[in-house]
Formats: structure tokens, C-alpha cells, sequence
């Protein structure tokens, strides 16, 4: 009795086993329609419902499903899990140029149930397919072959081109500018110059930079004394209009006694200058007093001689009571005209 107990337990565990993996390892197939047109379109749905957490190898899928039938798009794999069943579907669209009737033999997946390391095989069932072919009337003359209609150009299509058209344009301007450029010797993108100060703020500026480098003191005398009299050369030529940067000594003087400068200021430059020349051509060693007294004098005649901008004169207290004198004159002369009218 107890073997047959035994074997009773057994064969309902087994059972119990196979309806439970039925249920839960399920596979299925199905067509939108089953009867088309030649190159009409539907779709194969597949469906698969496992145990949460198995492995899943789905079928190859290659252009060709079966002789005769093509696959034209696979969709994505959606997947959703409920009462620990992982539901996968996907949607495959189908069609084929033969007429006739095709079976769609079974799709076979492979699924790993967690917790172990067994592979079981699920297939979908037959699908059975018919494929039309439109019927032709043979007693009417054939119709010649339309051509491909022409369809307008779309703005994305065009766009790509405009583009290119715009790039290519922008590139033979940039060309044409470099090319200039060059031939003129110049740089491609300069920058803006900044606004010149005017003459006396620039020869003052760079003065005082002279005296900040100590060149004299470094005993560089010649390098001193030049870079004094180039300034002043410079600020000559911005100030009275004159090329003093080509100019000897003399000839510099010679000008400055045309312009409105007087004799003190003129006397101060000279003296510069003939010191500088006697550094320069005659490697005289000016004592330190006679350097910076030489940088001083070149400063004081920037001062002495710089344009001074002139304001306009405020309107006085008289002009304006003027004003209003005639104001009121003109407001009296109004009426009387009125009545003589």
C-alpha cells in the first residue's frame, strides 16, 4: 500500500510539474489576417510568457522567415512582468510576392528558468498563409507602364544643398580676402589700433619711461640719449608738422625758430640735442646731472609748448540780463503791432 501511495504522489507531482511548466513556459504565433494581395503588408505577432528572471534566446530571424515569405521590419521587444511571468512580445511585418499557400512553420525559443542550468524549447504553432494574385482580364489591350511621378523637393531635401551653396560661397570670399592680404603684406584679421593720444601726453608717457628704465645708470649712455631725442623727434612732427625724424640737429632748430616758441624753450631742446650728438658721434660721458637735467629740459619744452584746448566762454551775468531785455521788448512790440492792425 505504501508503494502505491508512493507512486500515487509521484505521478501527481509530475502532473502538477508539466500543467505548472504549460503555464508558465508558453509560446505563441499570430497573423493580422491570413489571406492577402501579392506585396501586401501584416503583421506576425509573436508572444512568449516565462518565469521571471529566465534567460531568453529568441529565433533567428533572417530576411526570409519561410520559402516565399519575407520579413520587411522587426520590431522591438516589449516586455512586462505580472504575477512573476515575464510577458515578451514583438512585432514582425511580413509579406510576399508569390502567390500561393504557405505555411509558417513553427518559431522556436530557448529560455533558461532561473536556478537552473537546463535549456528548454518552446515553438509557436503553425501559421498558415494565403497569398493572392490580382486577377487579370486578358480580353482587354495592355496599358502601357506609367513612369515614376515626380514629387516636389521638400525643404529637408533642399536645405543640405543651401548649405553647401552657403559654405562654398563663404570659403571663395575668405579666399579672395586672404589673397588680397597678402599681396598687401598684411595680416588677415588685424586688430583695431587704439586711439593715438595726443602728442605732448605721448612724448611725456614715453619720456617718463625712459626714466624708469635707467638706461644711464646701466651705463648705456648712447641707448639713453637716443631714445630721448627719437621722442622728441617724434613729437616734433606730430606737434609743428614737420619731418624732424629725418632731420640733423640743425635743421630741427632751424624749424622750431619759425614756430611760436620761445627763446628759453628753444634753448632748452638745443641743448638736449647737441648733447646727445656729442654722446653719439663723439662718445662723450655726460656727468649724472647732465643726464637727467637733458631728460627734464626735453619735458619742460612738451609743457611749454603743448596745445592747450580752449573752452568756450561762459555767458555773463550781463549777456543774460541782455537777453532778457530784449525778450521783453519783443513781447511789447507784439501787441502794438496788433492794434495798428
Amino acid at each position: 500500500m505504501r508503494k502505491v501511495k508512493n507512486a500515487g504522489l509521484l505521478i501527481l507531482m509530475l502532473t502538477a510539474f508539466t500543467v505548472v511548466r504549460g503555464q508558465t513556459l508558453n509560446a505563441t504565433a499570430s497573423l493580422d489576417t491570413n489571406a492577402i494581395m501579392i506585396g501586401d503588408q501584416i503583421g506576425l505577432n509573436l508572444t512568449l510568457k516565462v518565469p521571471a528572471g529566465s534567460q531568453v534566446t529568441w529565433p533567428v530571424l533572417n530576411d526570409t522567415l519561410v520559402p516565399h515569405v519575407e520579413i520587411i521590419k522587426r520590431g522591438k521587444t516589449e516586455s512586462t512582468i505580472e504575477h512573476n511571468i515575464l510577458n515578451l512580445k514583438r512585432r514582425l511585418v511580413i509579406t510576399s510576392f508569390d502567390s500561393g499557400y504557405f505555411n509558417i512553420t513553427p518559431l522556436k525559443f530557448q529560455v533558461q528558468l532561473p536556478g537552473s542550468h537546463k535549456t528548454e524549447n518552446v515553438a509557436t504553432q503553425d501559421l498558415f498563409l494565403q497569398v493572392y494574385a490580382p486577377k487579370v482580364d486578358t480580353t482587354k489591350a495592355f496599358k502601357a507602364i506609367k513612369g515614376p511621378m515626380a514629387e516636389p523637393y521638400t525643404l529637408g531635401e533642399i536645405l543640405p544643398w543651401i548649405l553647401l551653396g552657403l559654405l562654398l560661397l563663404a570659403g571663395i570670399i575668405f579666399f579672395v580676402l586672404y589673397l588680397r592680404k597678402r599681396r598687401k603684406n598684411q595680416p588677415l584679421f588685424a586688430r583695431k589700433p587704439k586711439p593715438k593720444l595726443p602728442p605732448d601726453q605721448e612724448a611725456i608717457q614715453r619720456l617718463e619711461e625712459v626714466r624708469l628704465s635707467r638706461l644711464w645708470q646701466a651705463g648705456k649712455l648712447k641707448a639713453y640719449h637716443t631714445a630721448i631725442t627719437d621722442i622728441m623727434r617724434n613729437y616734433f612732427a606730430r606737434r609743428f608738422l614737420f619731418d624732424a625724424r629725418e632731420m640733423t640737429t640743425g635743421e630741427i632748430m632751424r624749424n622750431l625758430e619759425k614756430e611760436t616758441v620761445n627763446k628759453e624753450a628753444l634753448a632748452k631742446a638745443r641743448s638736449a640735442f647737441e648733447l646727445a650728438d656729442l654722446v653719439k658721434f663723439a662718445k662723450l660721458k655726460p656727468s649724472p646731472l647732465e643726464n637727467d637735467t637733458s631728460l627734464n629740459y626735453c619735458l619742460d619744452f612738451v609743457n611749454e609748448t603743448k596745445v592747450i584746448p580752449q573752452e568756450e566762454p561762459a555767458q555773463t551775468q550781463g549777456d543774460e540780463a541782455q537777453a532778457e531785455n530784449k525778450g521783453q521788448t519783443e513781447e511789447k512790440v507784439q501787441p502794438e503791432n496788433k492794434k495798428e492792425k
